[in-house]
This record gives C-alpha cells, sequence and structure tokens, in this order.
C-alpha cells in the first residue's frame, strides 16, 4: 500500500508540473460516451476544434500509474500537435488489478468487464474512446499507438488484431506472451503491410538485453509479425537510456511519420 500512495504522491506532483509549462493544462479523466472504460486526455497547446488533430494512445505497464503515464507524454509533447490519450486498459499485464487504486471503475464496470473478457472491454472502449475524440476535439481516425513494458501485451494485441486502427506505433522494451492475438489467425487487413511499427530499447535497459525474457519475447513478437506480413517493423536502440517510457523519442518518431 505504501508503494502505491508514493507513486500517486509522484503523479499528483508531475501533473501539477504539466500544468506549469505554457499552455499545457494537465490531463483530465474522463469517460467514454457510449462505454464506461475511462481515459486521460490531453490537448496540445494551441487546439482548436477548426482542425484534424493526430492522437496518441498511450498503453501503460503493469504499473498502471496512468495519470503518470499521460503526464510524461503530455509534457514531451511541447509544441507538438499530438492529442495524447491515456485509456484506463485492463489488459497490460499483472495480477490483482481489480484492486489498484489508480482505477476509478464501479463494481458492476468490473463484472462487465469480467462477463465480456479484458481484451473486449478495451477494444471496444478505446474504439469508443476515438469516437469521443474524433467528433468532440477533432482528433484523425487512425491513431498512434505506443506502449511499454507489460502495455506491449495490449498494444500487439491491437496490431494483430486491428491494424487498420493504427496510423503508426512504438514499443518500448515491449512484453509479448501471445496474449489477445491467435497466432493462427493474425489480421490479414492490407494496412498491416505498410503499417510503420518501431520497437524501441535503451541501450543501458537490461530486461531488454540478450538472456532477458523480455528481450526473447520481442524476438518471438517480431517474428509473429513478419510471418504475417508486416513488413515496416523496425528495431531502434536508443543512446543511454534504461528502462523507461521513452516519452521524449516515441513522440519524435510519430512526428517523423507525419512529416512524409
Amino acid at each position: 500500500m505504501l508503494k502505491w500512495v508514493l507513486r500517486s504522491i509522484l503523479a499528483i506532483t508531475l501533473a501539477s508540473s504539466a500544468s506549469a509549462v505554457p499552455g499545457v493544462a494537465p490531463p483530465q479523466l474522463k469517460t467514454a460516451s457510449t462505454h464506461p472504460i475511462q481515459y486521460y486526455l490531453s490537448l496540445p497547446e494551441d487546439w482548436t476544434d477548426e482542425k484534424k488533430w493526430p492522437v496518441v494512445v498511450v498503453i501503460e505497464s503493469a504499473e498502471r500509474e496512468f495519470l503518470d503515464a499521460a503526464t510524461a507524454f503530455a509534457k514531451a509533447r511541447q509544441h507538438q500537435p499530438f492529442i495524447v490519450v491515456t485509456p484506463l486498459v485492463v489488459t497490460s499485464g499483472g495480477t490483482g488489478y481489480r484492486s489498484v487504486p489508480t482505477y476509478h471503475y464501479s463494481n458492476a464496470v468490473w463484472d462487465q468487464i469480467q462477463d465480456s473478457g479484458q481484451f473486449k472491454f478495451d477494444m471496444d472502449g478505446i474504439t469508443a474512446i476515438m469516437q469521443d475524440v474524433v467528433k468532440q476535439y477533432g482528433g484523425e481516425n487512425q491513431f498512434f499507438l505506443t506502449g511499454f513494458e507489460a502495455g506491449g501485451h495490449t498494444v500487439w494485441g491491437i496490431l494483430f488484431n486491428h491494424p487498420e486502427f493504427v496510423r503508426g506505433a512504438a514499443l518500448v522494451c515491449p512484453n509479448y506472451l501471445g496474449r489477445w492475438v491467435d497466432e493462427q489467425h493474425v489480421s490479414s487487413a492490407t494496412e498491416r503491410a505498410n503499417l510503420p511499427i518501431r520497437i524501441l530499447i535503451g541501450t543501458k535497459d537490461d530486461l531488454c538485453s540478450p538472456g532477458h525474457p523480455i528481450y526473447t519475447q520481442v524476438q518471438k513478437a517480431t517474428s509473429v509479425a513478419q510471418a504475417n506480413g508486416y513488413k515496416n517493423l523496425s528495431l531502434t536502440q536508443v543512446e543511454s537510456k534504461g528502462h523507461e517510457r521513452l516519452a521524449d523519442e516515441v513522440l519524435v518518431y510519430f512526428s517523423s511519420l507525419i512529416q512524409r
């Protein structure tokens, strides 16, 4: 419990620091209009409803520090034009998550998650979130997608089931255990072939170095992707970075895709 209290204090501190950045408001907790999933929303500094905006969906790790993740990307965005969405997903690894205090779901919603299945809840929820972001905030229909460590379970699930929803993906030292994926029935959507997918690993990230389980999982996910026609997949090492979200590097990559 002390661990969660300390992390909550850190998240509040980060949110406060985000509000101190000129033009950047703290991420706001919202609920999708047609689904009970919740998410943190952060709009770019010069947002207006008179134009379309690229959207970055951030999948948090098994730590489930959703506000922390949302704030990190809001700060890293600086003057870039991204709407940042951080859904309170339930598929990003770990057990006993129902009691994690960073969730705000009612017992009725937890019962729905149990009845419908975790990935269906998250996939339907992200779809509902994007419908709202498109209608209410001018978000583009396809979104950029990133996930850190156990967030990779969710990201690979989306990429291998619905690549047509995604404009580009950046996975940071991602887990892959085949969760939410039927490897015999990976999506055959034509969008998968050229979908830009980049795996980012810090050169000081020991958890993703050869001989460690996540390294092996990255190799497996890459193999599944290539065997199923995902042709635009790359791996980049980030100098002097350890086991962290790499928010700056992720957004730089997404910016490069916008400029093409």
